[in-house]
C-alpha cells in the first residue's frame, strides 16, 4: 500500500501536538519532583521514576521539534532552537543513555537530590532549567511555525 507523502503542514502540526503534550509532561514531572516530602515512603523510588519520566518527556519534546525541523521552511529556526535547548541540559543525553543501556552498565544510585538538581551517573539535571528550556523550545517552535504560514494546513 503506497500513498502520497504527507504534506509538510500535516507533519508540522503533528509534531507540534506531540511537542505540546511533551512540554505538559515536562511541567508535570518537574512539579512532582519539586513536591517531595522527606517523610514520604518510597521517596527514592518515586524520585527515580519521576526523573526517568522527565528525561523521556524532554527527549519526546526534542524529537518532535527535530521532526518539524525537517520542513525546509522551519529548518533554520528550529535547528538553532534545538541547540539552545541542549545548552542548559549538557548531561541529559548521557544520563538517559546510561539508563537505556543498564544491562551493560548498571545504573549507579542517585548521588544527590537537593530539591532542584538531580545528580546521577556523573552528570546533573537541573529541573528548573529543564522546564525553562522546554518552554522556550515549544515557544520557539510555535513562533517559527506562525512566521511560516505555508507550513500550516489549508482551510479550503
Amino acid at each position: 500500500m503506497s500513498g502520497a507523502a504527507p504534506s509538510w503542514s500535516s507533519v508540522v502540526e503533528n509534531a507540534l501536538r506531540r511537542a505540546q503534550d511533551a512540554c505538559l509532561l515536562v511541567a508535570l514531572q518537574c512539579g512532582r519532583l519539586k513536591r517531595t516530602e522527606t517523610g514520604e515512603s518510597h521517596l527514592a523510588v518515586r524520585l527515580w521514576a519521576d526523573v526517568q519520566m522527565l528525561m523521556v518527556a524532554l527527549r519526546q519534546l526534542r524529537r518532535s521539534v527535530e521532526l518539524a525541523a525537517l520542513s525546509p521552511a522551519l529548518q533554520d529556526g528550529l535547528v538553532r532552537a534545538l541547540a539552545e535547548f541542549d545548552g542548559p541540559l549538557p548531561d541529559l543525553w548521557r544520563m538517559r543513555s546510561v539508563e537505556e543501556h543498564f544491562e551493560a552498565h548498571p545504573p549507579p544510585e542517585a548521588d544527590a537530590w537537593d530539591g532542584c538538581i538531580f545528580t546521577w551517573a556523573g552528570g546533573s539535571l537541573n529541573v528548573d532549567e529543564a522546564q525553562k528550556a522546554a518552554e522556550r523550545l515549544l515557544a520557539t517552535m510555535i513562533g517559527v511555525r506562525t512566521a511560516n504560514p505555508g507550513t500550516m494546513p489549508s482551510t479550503g
